[in-house]
């Protein structure tokens, strides 16, 4: 992915933030980073074709206020990197309230921006291919992850919202079967990758009749991959 270039106006406040001693004072939402703000809406979206980065939900909205620009390192963790080109992107609401300043690193205490996939806990959308690490069988709601990083991904960003249809929050919204499968899962913790499988095949096939028989079974080929 490319990353936004600053220049004229927007280097020029970049620079001074730069320049901070205590960048910690700074608010991301202050007024004069609102031309910022918005060339890096602006640049992400286009640059991501309106999707976002971690659910892979596709939205295509006129206004940017749909979106959320988002610190992959969190700016209130590591506000050095506010107005780092490849600590930004743009996400859905939904991802970025869900990983909101979770730890996202290797390690916490890191001072310089670390500029290698191998620093992040999770699928970096400037250092790392998706695909490599997630099959999205659907967007929005049902993830396979290939990878340790595709893991961590699910979790950090709740892309795991499929759970809400095992009665994860809400038993009365489940089947008994999604909920003796989860409840397996999150008993049997030697076990649990292989009941999280199931799961998946069993909310694929539950939701058939609205997805379509073709489509069902590009799906669970998917699960197999």
């Amino acid at each position: 992915m490319n990353e936004v270039l600053f220049s004229g106006k927007e280097l020029e406040l970049v620079n001074d933030f730069k320049d901070l001693k205590d960048k910690r004072s700074v608010s991301w939402g202050d007024d004069k980073f609102s031309i910022l703000r918005k060339q890096i809406k602006d640049h992400y979206l286009v640059e991501q074709n309106y999707t976002c980065c971690f659910c892979r939900q596709r939205i295509v909205v006129k206004s940017n206020r749909a979106w959320d620009a988002e610190h992959i390192i969190s700016k209130s963790t590591h506000p050095d990197f506010m107005f780092e080109p490849r600590n930004l992107c743009i996400s859905c609401p939904d991802c970025n309230n869900e990983k909101s300043d979770k730890q996202v690193l290797d390690r916490d205490n890191r001072v310089r921006f670390p500029e290698n996939s191998r620093a992040y806990k999770i699928v970096h959308p400037h250092f790392d291919k998706y695909e490599e690490h997630l099959n999205v069988i659907v967007e929005g709601k049902l993830y396979k992850w290939k990878t340790p990083k595709g893991r961590n991904t699910i979790r950090i960003y709740g892309l795991d919202r499929f759970l809400e249809d095992t009665g994860r929050n809400n038993p009365n919204r489940a089947n008994e079967k999604s909920r003796n499968i989860m409840a397996s899962a999150l008993s049997n913790s030697q076990d649990y990758e292989k009941l999280e499988m199931e799961l998946l095949q069993h909310l694929v096939l539950k939701n058939a009749d609205r997805i379509g028989a073709e489509e069902t079974i590009n799906m669970l080929k998917k699960l197999e991959e």
